[in-house]
Formats: C-alpha cells, sequence, structure tokens
C-alpha cells in the first residue's frame, strides 16, 4: 500500500517536540532570572510558547478536552496541552 494514503504525523510530533523543548528553555533560563524586565519578557515568551503549543496539539486552554488517545504519541500530546494549559492559566495577564 502506498504511503501517500495517509497522513504523516512525522512533522507534526517534531514540531510538538520543538515546542516542548523551547518552553523548557524558558523555563531554565526564568529560573536563574532575577527580577526585572528580563524576567517579565521571558514570562511573556513562555505564555506565547505554551499557547503555540496549545495550538499545535488541538486543545482549547481552558479544558482539558477529549481523552487522551491510547497510542503513546496521543497520550503524550494529550500531556503537552495540558501542560500548555496550566502555563498558560499560570503566566497569563488578562
Amino acid at each position: 500500500m502506498p504511503q501517500e494514503r495517509f497522513p504523516s504525523t512525522g512533522s507534526t510530533n517534531l514540531r510538538i517536540g520543538a515546542a516542548v523543548a523551547r518552553i523548557e528553555g524558558l523555563y531554565a533560563a526564568l529560573r536563574t532570572a532575577g527580577p526585572g524586565i528580563r524576567r517579565d519578557r521571558l514570562l511573556a515568551e513562555l505564555e506565547e510558547a505554551a499557547r503555540r503549543l496549545a495550538a499545535m496539539t488541538g486543545a482549547a486552554a481552558q479544558g482539558h478536552g477529549t481523552p487522551p488517545a491510547q497510542s503513546r504519541r496521543g497520550r503524550r500530546r494529550a500531556l503537552a496541552a495540558r501542560g500548555a494549559a496550566w502555563i498558560i492559566a499560570r503566566t497569563g495577564r488578562r
């Protein structure tokens, strides 16, 4: 069976992994930053990165959405969505 018949999820998974890595890097930088403008900028970047991750995973930032899929990647995607929602709720400035 030709592979063109099935949509590739590899690139989506790579983008989600990159978004998670970005959040981890921003969080590590935030932990070492003292009070001031740099910390505020890092918080804003962290919130934006979490919003991008939430959009990628297809989850609403407010709720938990649908139950996680039974595959390992589906569970990771659901966990990433929950983490993004938590970051947005914690750093949100409305």
